[in-house]
């Protein structure tokens, strides 16, 4: 027996076209007046002036004495930021379900 699933079920979630991993979100987000419905991490462009200033906005707005950053969320969402080109206000913002997607994806590629 098939089970009935949605269209949005039976989509791809996260797709690699070159370099750039692309997410898309499971409920579109408004920000700053702008619709965002997928997110694009290229991780590939990522400087380490943008890996500290990731580790600076996650200890300003969320400092937690952790041993290793890597495997926080809130340091994962800031370089998801920095690899997207979007405030990390946004991410922050994503539902539970679209957050855990990029920061797992932003988690794998630090840890990588």
């Amino acid at each position: 027996m098939e089970e009935n699933k949605s269209v949005e079920e039976t989509e791809e979630k996260v797709a690699i076209v070159g370099s750039i991993m692309k997410i898309k979100l499971s409920k579109k987000i408004k920000f700053n007046d702008v619709e965002i419905r997928e997110i694009n991490l290229d991780f590939g462009s990522l400087t380490g002036v943008d890996i500290c200033e990731a580790e600076s906005n996650f200890r300003d707005r969320f400092y937690v004495p952790v041993p290793d950053a890597n495997y926080s969320f809130a340091y994962q969402a800031a370089v998801a930021a920095k690899a997207s080109r979007l405030p990390y206000e946004l991410i922050l913002e994503l539902n539970h379900r679209d957050f855990s997607a990029v920061t797992g994806a932003t988690k794998g590629f630090l840890l990588g």
